[in-house]
């Protein structure tokens, strides 16, 4: 499976590399604590009975878990969103509001990753 995102620093080149070094058997645990876009993540179906995605990064974990649980909804907020400097400009300086839902804020995020 591909990420649906691009991420700087991202490890979609080195995906490859990356999992032919894991251990072939034995891991119970698989702990992506750079996530970024998920890639190594979802390089393959599944790297240990429990995998975990992490990062630092709070708007981007909310995004992996809103397009986790409520695909569906985030899609429908950017279902008329326009694309235009002024709307970029407004996601930077709203994207941290306490009074947006879980799920406007994923899909603002969204439209600034795939804008920027």
């Amino acid at each position: 499976m591909n990420s649906f995102i691009t991420w700087i620093g991202g490890k979609k080149q080195l995906r490859e590399a990356i999992v032919s070094r894991f251990p072939k058997e034995g891991i119970q645990k698989y702990v992506e604590v750079f996530g970024g876009a998920g890639w190594v993540l979802f390089h393959r179906d599944r790297h240990a009975p429990k995998e975990v995605y992490n990062d630092i990064n709070s708007n981007l974990v909310n995004l992996f878990r809103m397009m986790k649980h409520h695909p569906e909804a985030v899609e429908k907020e950017l279902e008329y969103a326009l694309n235009s400097r002024e709307m970029f400009q407004m996601c930077r300086k709203t994207i941290d509001r306490e009074d947006l839902t879980e799920i406007q804020r994923a899909a603002q995020f969204l439209f600034l990753i795939k804008t920027s």
